[in-house]
């Protein structure tokens, strides 16, 4: 069963990622696009994910399939990573927590829904942001 929902997920992923890319994600203030070096290419790859709970320096992400997931493969290999949040970039280095059900609850509804229906062995994804802060107003593309 596991294998059927990771596939049907990997499906709806493949069709919804690249709309969300497209049309919100990183403007939306519930979303934000995470972009991790790939562990081959070498090139950014840029992933929609729900925004989770964040302070000046430290965003918050839950990874709902876990290690199996490409974006925290990519990011285990270089935790160097950059987040786009409200039209903002920021650099930071992502690490990967186990998953924890007091952090999660802090997560807005539509970010808790996802390793309750999908989830295949979840984990959170920390960012932590170098010197400027997440909502600070320089932008770059």
């Amino acid at each position: 069963m596991t294998r059927f929902r990771r596939a049907l997920a990997h499906l709806v992923w493949r069709v919804f990622n690249p709309l969300a890319l497209r049309f919100g994600a990183g403007r939306a203030p519930w979303w934000v696009i995470l972009e991790t070096t790939g562990r081959r290419s070498g090139r950014p790859i840029h992933t929609p994910l729900a925004r989770g709970p964040m302070t000046e320096t430290t965003l918050w992400l839950v990874s709902v399939h876990g290690a199996h997931a490409n974006f925290v493969k990519n990011l285990l290999a270089e935790p160097r990573v950059r987040v786009k949040h409200r039209g903002a970039w920021r650099a930071g280095r992502a690490s990967v927590e186990p998953l924890d059900p007091a952090r999660l609850r802090q997560f807005n509804l539509y970010a808790r829904s996802g390793p309750r229906t999908l989830g295949i062995d979840p984990v959170l994804v920390r960012v932590q942001c170098h010197a400027e802060a997440l909502d600070s107003p320089d932008r770059r593309s």
